[in-house]
């Protein structure tokens, strides 16, 4: 936002300030906190004609003050001094994710293609030079324990579907979240749709939309492709809307 600029550099220069888009962070001490948060609201009023929430204890997702080891949530995460963890709502979302996911089997769903967007779901993907999905969202996080909570809780999913000889093929959140924070550009955990093979287009294809290797083979390379780009880009529409959703403030 060009129009915060101005605004970013002095207060940047003043305090360890942070903003993304229109959420503000500022580390500051205890009994400067009150004095600050006045002044941000006051230059914001009168050099910008913009208002801000007011400081609200029933209002706590618009404008608080919290001590550091108390933390506080800023873009999806839980920040405080023990480090960097997903905030309860956004965590409490990907359960009902794989919920909803799973769900599908009680319809028309294939077993493959409920399973093949599972672990969409758990990976996220390259695509179009973008990362993109949940996982890549919440890479910083330092507690693993969360992401080892989701795998027990998929195993415990599947189990419950009569799945449990599924488990094995199904990728792990822990796995995705370390290849994402520590070996981000050499991994082959996390599928890159921009290089798939001609052989994986099909495969992927078979598994979403249950067309035979067989037919599939026998069509034109171009119309394969075409096909495979037309599912690929409506199912990473439908994982970034899930993604957004992870880091509203709903419930």
């Amino acid at each position: 936002m060009l129009y915060l600029e101005g605004f970013d550099h002095y207060f940047a220069q003043k305090y360890r300030y942070f903003r993304y888009v229109d959420d503000i962070l500022l580390v500051v001490g205890e009994e400067q906190a009150v004095g600050i948060h006045d002044e941000i609201a006051r230059h914001m009023r009168t050099e910008l004609r913009l208002k801000t929430h007011d400081l609200d204890p029933n209002q706590p997702d618009k404008t608080a003050i919290t001590p550091v080891k108390i933390g506080t949530e800023y873009l999806g995460y839980h920040i405080s001094s023990d480090g960097l963890r997903i905030r309860e709502r956004s965590y409490k979302k990907m359960f009902r994710a794989i919920v909803g996911c799973l769900r599908a089997l009680k319809g028309t769903a294939r077993v493959e293609q409920v399973l093949w967007r599972l672990n969409l779901i758990i990976t996220g993907c390259r695509v179009e030079e973008r990362s993109v999905g949940w996982v890549f969202f919440f890479r910083q996080s330092t507690d693993v324990g969360q992401f080892h909570r989701m795998d027990a809780f998929v195993r415990k999913q599947l189990t419950l579907y009569g799945l449990k000889d599924q488990i094995s093929i199904v990728k792990r959140f822990a796995k995705a979240y370390h290849e994402t924070r520590f070996n981000r550009d050499n991994t082959n955990y996390i599928p890159d749709f921009d290089n798939f093979s001609l052989a994986d287009m099909m495969k992927a294809i078979h598994l979403v939309k249950g067309i035979s290797l067989e037919k599939l083979g026998s069509m034109d390379r171009s119309d394969v492709e075409e096909l495979y780009w037309k599912m690929v880009k409506r199912e990473v529409a439908k994982l970034e809307r899930e993604t957004v959703d992870f880091l509203t403030y709903g419930s």
